[in-house]
């Protein structure tokens, strides 16, 4: 056969091949999800009641008896009761927030207490904050704490200016 004729025959074959592939890909109606299984369910949500945030204290019983070896017994009873309560008392949130100065956080502990102690040389109150995270300590080199955002600030600037250590304000805990 001639050259050419085989690569123009194998050319229609391959040609042939791809439109017998895509062609009923293309043109059986259904859509690119259909074709893939994604159709999902996802259920409704379930409603629930809401929790209260707090439970109110328990009362005390209203008869108590002035002899308290008369009345053992029915005062047991009332103190199993009211002990056999969960209570819980929300907490209140501090308005009151103190700031730091953080220098810099190190891997190795020696490297911040070497920092603390320089800063501290120099009239600065510093101290170290370990984190501790899951396979490794982080050792945090902070300034502070002050109570006003601004004298942090003023700080910063002054570190930067005086000791070229650009810091960071964070909230101390």
């Amino acid at each position: 056969m001639d050259r050419k004729l085989r690569k123009r025959l194998t050319g229609a074959i391959v040609l042939v091949a791809f439109l017998v592939i895509l062609v009923p890909e293309w043109l059986d109606g259904a859509g690119h999800n259909s074709r893939y299984g994604n159709d999902v369910s996802i259920p409704k949500r379930p409603e629930f009641k809401p929790i209260s945030d707090y439970m109110d204290a328990p009362s005390r019983p209203a008869n108590t008896a002035a002899d308290p070896t008369a009345s053992h017994g029915a005062s047991a009873s009332a103190t199993n009761q009211s002990h056999s309560v969960n209570t819980y008392i929300k907490p209140e949130e501090s308005s009151i927030h103190a700031w730091a100065l953080q220098l810099g956080s190190f891997a190795q502990e020696k490297n911040a207490e070497a920092m603390r102690d320089d800063l501290r040389a120099k009239g600065y109150a510093g101290y170290v904050d370990v984190l501790k995270k899951p396979g490794r300590i982080i050792y945090r080199v902070r300034i502070g704490p002050e109570l006003d955002k601004q004298q942090v600030e003023k700080l910063k600037a002054e570190i930067l200016k005086k000791e070229k250590l650009e810091g960071m304000v964070v909230q101390h805990p």
